[in-house]
């Protein structure tokens, strides 16, 4: 009697199918991982507030070309009372600076009819504007600037009170009005009830990619001090575009 022996099974087949079955979701999984890197990649840095407290906190991130209409009115009030800053000492750098105050010996910007001076502050503030408006607004500052705060012995001080500042209205995809109104007082040569300064403007801010602020001592290659100056100032991912006068009816 004759056995026919039982063919052995081919496999062969269906590991070349599994093959390219895992082949292909492979290859489907790393384009995912290149796109999402990427966009990663393009995106800014997430902007997130850091307590004084040491308590850590959740957050959520927020889009950087969508910014809170809280964050624009906060951006808008630190850079316009830094703007108008004429107390004529230095902004404070560390937690003794705040107790013992340096005075400030101004940074010198030309008028056109002169060399006037404008507070540290100030000049700081200068890099939040546009580069297009930068001189111009400085340098009218600098005419309202009262000079002898650079003195060793000023006899003006001044005060900005809390100033009144509108709800940000979108005019544009990455643009918004704000509409601002800050009260000043200048208090010269002792009279106790001062000038009143008023400055109301419509403010227009605009989005940008924020700078992210690094140690000057750990760059490659060193960064300036200007350079680390305007990494502070633009961190926030925001600029005002343009800041006229509102005009009175």
């Amino acid at each position: 009697m004759n056995f026919i022996p039982k063919k052995s099974k081919n496999f062969l087949p269906l590991c070349v199918v599994s093959c390219l079955v895992l082949s292909g979701l492979n290859l489907l999984i790393s384009l995912g991982v290149i796109g999402a890197v990427g966009n990663l990649a393009n995106k800014p840095a997430p902007r997130l507030v850091e307590t004084t407290d040491g308590v850590t906190r959740n957050v959520v991130a927020l889009d950087h070309a969508e910014p809170t209409p809280e964050s624009i009115r906060q951006f808008v009030a630190a850079t316009l009372y830094s703007l108008y800053d004429w107390r004529g000492i230095l902004p404070p750098e560390t937690a003794e600076d705040v107790g013992s105050p340096q005075p400030d010996l101004g940074v010198p910007i030309s008028t056109g009819n002169g060399d006037r001076k404008i507070t540290t502050a100030t000049w700081r503030a200068g890099f939040r504007l546009n580069d297009a408006i930068r001189q111009d607004i400085l340098t009218q500052i600098a005419i309202l600037t009262p000079q002898d705060i650079f003195t060793d012995q000023p006899s003006t001080q001044t005060a900005m009170t809390s100033p009144i500042i509108g709800v940000p209205q979108k005019v544009e995809a990455d643009l918004w009005k704000v509409d601002y109104t800050g009260l000043l007082m200048v208090f010269a040569n002792g009279d106790n009830l001062g000038d009143q300064v008023v400055r109301e403007h419509e403010v227009y801010v605009r989005v940008i990619d924020p700078l992210v602020p690094i140690n000057a001592d750990m760059a490659n290659p060193p960064i300036s001090d200007i350079q680390r100056v305007v990494m502070e100032e633009r961190s926030s991912g925001l600029v005002i575009e343009s800041m006229p006068e509102k005009l009175r009816n």
